[in-house]
Protein backbone atom coordinates (compact mmCIF):
# COMPACT_ATOMS: atom_id res chain seq x y z
CA UNK A 1 0.00 0.00 0.00
CA UNK A 2 1.41 3.27 -1.08
CA UNK A 3 1.70 5.76 1.88
CA UNK A 4 1.25 9.58 2.16
CA UNK A 5 4.84 11.05 2.75
CA UNK A 6 4.60 13.78 5.59
CA UNK A 7 3.76 17.28 4.35
CA UNK A 8 6.70 19.63 4.25
CA UNK A 9 7.05 22.55 6.41
CA UNK A 10 7.80 25.61 4.76
CA UNK A 11 10.27 27.65 6.94
CA UNK A 12 10.51 31.39 6.54
CA UNK A 13 13.89 32.73 8.39
CA UNK A 14 14.26 36.09 10.15
CA UNK A 15 17.66 36.89 11.68
CA UNK A 16 17.99 39.09 14.69
CA UNK A 17 21.69 39.38 14.86
CA UNK A 18 23.46 39.43 18.35
CA UNK A 19 20.32 40.21 19.95
CA UNK A 20 20.24 39.08 23.67
CA UNK A 21 23.26 37.16 22.72
CA UNK A 22 25.08 37.24 26.21
CA UNK A 23 27.98 36.34 25.48
CA UNK A 24 31.20 37.48 22.74
CA UNK A 25 32.47 33.87 22.16
CA UNK A 26 35.72 33.88 20.42
CA UNK A 27 35.14 32.31 17.15
CA UNK A 28 31.76 34.42 16.45
CA UNK A 29 31.27 37.44 14.66
CA UNK A 30 27.51 37.43 14.22
CA UNK A 31 27.02 40.46 11.99
CA UNK A 32 29.02 38.40 9.31
CA UNK A 33 27.35 35.37 9.49
CA UNK A 34 23.76 36.97 9.04
CA UNK A 35 24.91 39.83 7.19
CA UNK A 36 22.87 42.47 8.73
CA UNK A 37 23.93 45.24 11.64
CA UNK A 38 20.50 45.06 13.04
CA UNK A 39 16.87 43.23 12.56
CA UNK A 40 14.74 44.82 9.95
CA UNK A 41 10.71 45.76 10.56
CA UNK A 42 10.46 44.46 7.26
CA UNK A 43 11.62 40.92 8.09
CA UNK A 44 8.63 40.77 9.93
CA UNK A 45 6.37 42.04 7.44
CA UNK A 46 7.71 39.55 4.85
CA UNK A 47 7.38 36.91 7.40
CA UNK A 48 3.25 38.15 7.99
CA UNK A 49 2.79 38.22 4.20
CA UNK A 50 4.68 34.52 4.20
CA UNK A 51 1.86 33.21 7.08
CA UNK A 52 -0.67 34.86 5.28
CA UNK A 53 0.10 33.39 1.54
CA UNK A 54 0.81 29.68 2.41
CA UNK A 55 -2.34 29.51 4.39
CA UNK A 56 -3.70 25.54 4.90
CA UNK A 57 -0.23 24.48 4.63
CA UNK A 58 2.20 23.95 7.63
CA UNK A 59 4.73 26.83 7.89
CA UNK A 60 7.09 28.04 10.50
CA UNK A 61 8.83 31.25 11.11
CA UNK A 62 11.97 31.11 12.52
CA UNK A 63 13.92 33.71 14.51
CA UNK A 64 17.82 33.02 13.99
CA UNK A 65 21.34 34.85 15.17
CA UNK A 66 20.84 35.92 18.13
CA UNK A 67 19.76 34.36 21.83
CA UNK A 68 15.87 35.04 21.28
CA UNK A 69 14.72 33.72 25.27
CA UNK A 70 17.76 36.26 26.20
CA UNK A 71 15.50 39.04 25.22
CA UNK A 72 13.28 41.03 27.15
CA UNK A 73 9.17 39.84 27.33
CA UNK A 74 8.90 43.08 25.84
CA UNK A 75 10.74 42.55 22.58
CA UNK A 76 10.03 39.30 22.07
CA UNK A 77 6.25 39.97 22.26
CA UNK A 78 7.48 42.85 20.19
CA UNK A 79 8.88 40.84 17.30
CA UNK A 80 6.20 37.89 17.82
CA UNK A 81 3.23 40.33 17.94
CA UNK A 82 3.04 41.28 14.19
CA UNK A 83 2.52 37.64 13.19
CA UNK A 84 -0.02 36.98 16.16
CA UNK A 85 -3.23 37.43 13.84
CA UNK A 86 -1.47 35.45 10.75
CA UNK A 87 -0.85 32.36 12.91
CA UNK A 88 -3.49 29.40 12.79
CA UNK A 89 -3.37 26.05 13.59
CA UNK A 90 -0.87 24.97 11.01
CA UNK A 91 1.47 27.67 12.15
CA UNK A 92 3.87 27.47 14.21
CA UNK A 93 6.87 29.55 15.36
CA UNK A 94 11.11 28.74 16.08
CA UNK A 95 13.58 29.84 18.07
CA UNK A 96 17.23 29.70 18.67
CA UNK A 97 18.60 30.65 22.13
CA UNK A 98 21.44 30.29 24.48
CA UNK A 99 21.39 27.36 26.83
CA UNK A 100 21.24 29.59 30.45
CA UNK A 101 18.10 30.85 29.06
CA UNK A 102 16.00 28.43 29.84
CA UNK A 103 13.52 27.69 32.42
CA UNK A 104 10.03 26.84 33.58
CA UNK A 105 8.95 30.48 33.09
CA UNK A 106 10.96 30.83 29.91
CA UNK A 107 9.28 27.97 28.79
CA UNK A 108 5.59 28.73 29.78
CA UNK A 109 6.11 31.61 27.90
CA UNK A 110 7.16 29.61 25.18
CA UNK A 111 4.36 27.69 25.06
CA UNK A 112 1.73 30.72 25.11
CA UNK A 113 3.42 32.27 22.06
CA UNK A 114 3.09 29.25 20.39
CA UNK A 115 7.18 28.16 19.62
CA UNK A 116 7.04 25.06 18.62
CA UNK A 117 10.81 24.33 18.25
CA UNK A 118 13.56 25.50 20.68
CA UNK A 119 17.35 24.81 18.94
CA UNK A 120 19.89 25.83 21.88
CA UNK A 121 23.37 26.94 20.24
CA UNK A 122 25.74 24.48 22.79
CA UNK A 123 28.11 24.15 20.32
CA UNK A 124 30.39 21.35 22.52
CA UNK A 125 29.92 19.20 25.52
CA UNK A 126 33.49 19.57 26.08
CA UNK A 127 33.81 21.35 30.31
CA UNK A 128 37.39 22.42 28.55
CA UNK A 129 36.04 23.60 25.28
CA UNK A 130 33.71 25.54 26.35
CA UNK A 131 35.42 27.28 28.84
CA UNK A 132 38.48 27.66 26.04
CA UNK A 133 35.67 29.42 23.95
CA UNK A 134 34.11 31.54 26.32
CA UNK A 135 30.28 29.76 26.46
CA UNK A 136 29.62 30.88 30.16
CA UNK A 137 27.93 27.35 30.82
CA UNK A 138 29.40 23.26 31.63
CA UNK A 139 27.68 20.10 29.80
CA UNK A 140 25.73 19.97 32.71
CA UNK A 141 23.89 23.31 32.33
CA UNK A 142 23.30 22.43 28.35
CA UNK A 143 22.31 19.08 29.33
CA UNK A 144 20.08 20.39 31.74
CA UNK A 145 18.57 22.90 29.35
CA UNK A 146 18.38 20.57 26.65
CA UNK A 147 16.54 17.70 28.30
CA UNK A 148 14.24 20.92 30.03
CA UNK A 149 13.12 21.69 26.37
CA UNK A 150 12.12 17.92 25.66
CA UNK A 151 10.66 17.26 28.96
CA UNK A 152 7.97 20.06 28.14
CA UNK A 153 6.95 19.23 24.66
CA UNK A 154 9.22 21.33 22.41
CA UNK A 155 10.48 19.80 19.20
CA UNK A 156 14.34 19.95 20.50
CA UNK A 157 17.07 21.25 18.55
CA UNK A 158 21.12 21.34 18.92
CA UNK A 159 23.70 23.24 17.34
CA UNK A 160 27.25 22.09 17.52
CA UNK A 161 30.57 22.99 16.52
CA UNK A 162 33.20 20.29 16.27
CA UNK A 163 37.12 21.63 15.49
CA UNK A 164 36.63 24.56 18.61
CA UNK A 165 40.21 25.13 20.57
CA UNK A 166 40.64 22.25 23.10
CA UNK A 167 38.83 20.07 20.41
CA UNK A 168 40.82 16.04 21.27
CA UNK A 169 38.99 12.59 20.05
CA UNK A 170 38.06 12.04 23.46
CA UNK A 171 35.84 15.31 23.77
CA UNK A 172 34.43 13.85 19.89
CA UNK A 173 33.21 10.62 22.19
CA UNK A 174 31.81 12.58 24.95
CA UNK A 175 29.96 14.76 22.53
CA UNK A 176 28.44 11.71 20.40
CA UNK A 177 27.91 10.21 24.12
CA UNK A 178 26.30 13.12 25.39
CA UNK A 179 23.87 13.65 22.67
CA UNK A 180 22.65 10.09 22.41
CA UNK A 181 21.76 10.01 25.47
CA UNK A 182 19.86 13.57 24.99
CA UNK A 183 18.39 12.62 21.92
CA UNK A 184 17.62 15.50 20.37
CA UNK A 185 14.94 15.92 17.48
CA UNK A 186 16.70 18.15 15.44
CA UNK A 187 20.52 18.40 14.75
CA UNK A 188 22.94 21.22 12.68
CA UNK A 189 26.94 20.34 12.54
CA UNK A 190 28.59 23.56 11.69
CA UNK A 191 32.54 22.89 11.89
CA UNK A 192 34.68 25.64 12.77
CA UNK A 193 35.30 28.49 10.47
CA UNK A 194 38.02 30.89 11.74
CA UNK A 195 36.39 34.52 10.66
CA UNK A 196 37.62 37.36 9.82
CA UNK A 197 38.16 40.21 12.70
CA UNK A 198 37.27 37.37 15.66
CA UNK A 199 39.57 36.59 18.71
CA UNK A 200 39.60 33.11 16.77
CA UNK A 201 41.37 34.80 13.96
CA UNK A 202 44.50 36.32 16.06
CA UNK A 203 44.62 33.12 17.74
CA UNK A 204 45.12 31.09 14.68
CA UNK A 205 47.24 34.02 12.83
CA UNK A 206 49.59 33.58 16.57
CA UNK A 207 49.81 29.73 16.06
CA UNK A 208 47.73 28.88 19.49
CA UNK A 209 44.71 27.22 17.14
CA UNK A 210 45.10 25.11 13.95
CA UNK A 211 42.14 25.09 11.82
CA UNK A 212 40.47 21.98 10.78
CA UNK A 213 41.90 20.49 7.67
CA UNK A 214 38.85 19.80 5.15
CA UNK A 215 39.03 16.05 5.30
CA UNK A 216 39.03 16.24 8.94
CA UNK A 217 35.89 17.71 9.16
CA UNK A 218 34.48 15.54 6.65
CA UNK A 219 35.27 12.60 8.48
CA UNK A 220 33.91 14.25 12.11
CA UNK A 221 30.40 15.13 10.35
CA UNK A 222 30.33 12.14 8.42
CA UNK A 223 30.41 10.12 11.65
CA UNK A 224 27.80 12.52 12.96
CA UNK A 225 25.76 11.43 9.91
CA UNK A 226 26.10 7.99 11.18
CA UNK A 227 25.11 8.83 14.37
CA UNK A 228 21.97 10.62 13.85
CA UNK A 229 20.80 7.58 11.73
CA UNK A 230 21.44 5.05 13.91
CA UNK A 231 19.56 7.25 16.48
CA UNK A 232 16.53 8.73 14.77
CA UNK A 233 17.99 12.01 14.62
CA UNK A 234 17.36 14.52 12.17
CA UNK A 235 20.42 16.32 10.61
CA UNK A 236 19.82 19.32 9.25
CA UNK A 237 22.75 20.92 8.42
CA UNK A 238 26.13 20.06 7.64
CA UNK A 239 28.55 22.88 7.04
CA UNK A 240 29.25 26.34 7.70
CA UNK A 241 25.68 28.86 7.68
CA UNK A 242 24.72 29.66 4.13
CA UNK A 243 24.88 32.88 4.58
CA UNK A 244 28.29 33.42 5.64
CA UNK A 245 30.37 35.08 2.87
CA UNK A 246 33.38 33.27 1.89
CA UNK A 247 35.44 36.46 2.07
CA UNK A 248 34.82 36.86 5.29
CA UNK A 249 36.83 33.19 5.60
CA UNK A 250 40.17 33.39 7.20
CA UNK A 251 40.65 29.79 7.63
CA UNK A 252 38.78 26.17 8.13
CA UNK A 253 37.13 23.77 6.26
CA UNK A 254 35.04 26.08 3.96
CA UNK A 255 33.74 24.28 0.99
CA UNK A 256 30.85 25.32 -1.62
CA UNK A 257 29.72 21.70 -1.68
CA UNK A 258 30.92 20.74 1.94
CA UNK A 259 27.41 18.17 2.20
CA UNK A 260 27.91 16.49 -0.87
CA UNK A 261 31.56 15.83 0.08
CA UNK A 262 30.43 14.47 3.29
CA UNK A 263 27.91 12.17 1.19
CA UNK A 264 31.20 10.73 -0.62
CA UNK A 265 32.87 10.26 2.40
CA UNK A 266 29.94 8.22 3.71
CA UNK A 267 30.19 6.20 0.16
CA UNK A 268 34.09 5.40 0.45
CA UNK A 269 33.26 3.95 3.59
CA UNK A 270 30.46 1.72 2.54
CA UNK A 271 33.07 0.75 -0.04
CA UNK A 272 35.94 0.10 1.90
CA UNK A 273 33.57 -2.84 3.43
CA UNK A 274 33.60 -4.46 0.59
CA UNK A 275 37.18 -4.46 -0.47
CA UNK A 276 40.14 -6.79 -1.00
CA UNK A 277 43.03 -5.52 -2.43
CA UNK A 278 43.04 -5.70 -7.07
CA UNK A 279 39.21 -5.94 -6.29
CA UNK A 280 36.79 -4.14 -8.98
CA UNK A 281 34.29 -1.83 -7.52
CA UNK A 282 30.95 -0.76 -9.92
CA UNK A 283 29.51 2.47 -9.47
CA UNK A 284 26.41 3.99 -10.76
CA UNK A 285 25.92 7.12 -12.06
CA UNK A 286 25.20 9.17 -8.40
CA UNK A 287 28.43 7.17 -6.85
CA UNK A 288 30.60 8.29 -9.68
CA UNK A 289 29.80 11.47 -9.97
CA UNK A 290 30.44 11.56 -5.94
CA UNK A 291 33.18 10.05 -6.55
CA UNK A 292 34.74 11.99 -9.21
CA UNK A 293 33.25 15.46 -8.43
CA UNK A 294 35.57 18.85 -7.21
CA UNK A 295 38.35 17.62 -9.03
CA UNK A 296 38.60 13.99 -8.21
CA UNK A 297 38.40 15.19 -4.22
CA UNK A 298 36.99 11.94 -3.09
CA UNK A 299 38.84 9.67 -5.93
CA UNK A 300 42.53 10.48 -4.50
CA UNK A 301 41.18 9.61 -1.01
CA UNK A 302 39.18 6.48 -2.19
CA UNK A 303 42.50 5.08 -3.78
CA UNK A 304 44.67 6.26 -0.76
CA UNK A 305 42.70 3.85 0.93
CA UNK A 306 42.05 1.19 -0.71
CA UNK A 307 44.99 0.74 -3.03
CA UNK A 308 44.74 -0.99 -6.17
CA UNK A 309 41.00 -0.98 -6.34
CA UNK A 310 39.37 -0.56 -9.97
CA UNK A 311 36.14 1.62 -10.46
CA UNK A 312 34.31 0.70 -13.28
CA UNK A 313 31.13 3.04 -13.94
CA UNK A 314 28.55 0.89 -14.73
Amino acid sequence: MKRNKPETTLIYPVFIPMQGCPMHCIYCDQYQITGEAEQDGADMAGARQFLLRNKGRKRQVAFYGGSFTALSQEHRERLIQPLWEALDGSCSLRISTHPLYIDEDILRWCKDWRISTIELGIQDFGDEVLAEVGRGYSCRDAKQAALMVKEHGFELGIQLMPGLPGWTQESIRHNHAVVRIIKPHLLRIYPCIVIKGTPLEKMWQEGRYQALELEEALAQSADWQQLCDQEGIRLIKLGIPSNLAPSEIAAGPWHPAFGQLVQAELLVRSLQRQYSPGSTILLDKNSWNLIVAHKGFYHKILMNRMPGCILVRQ
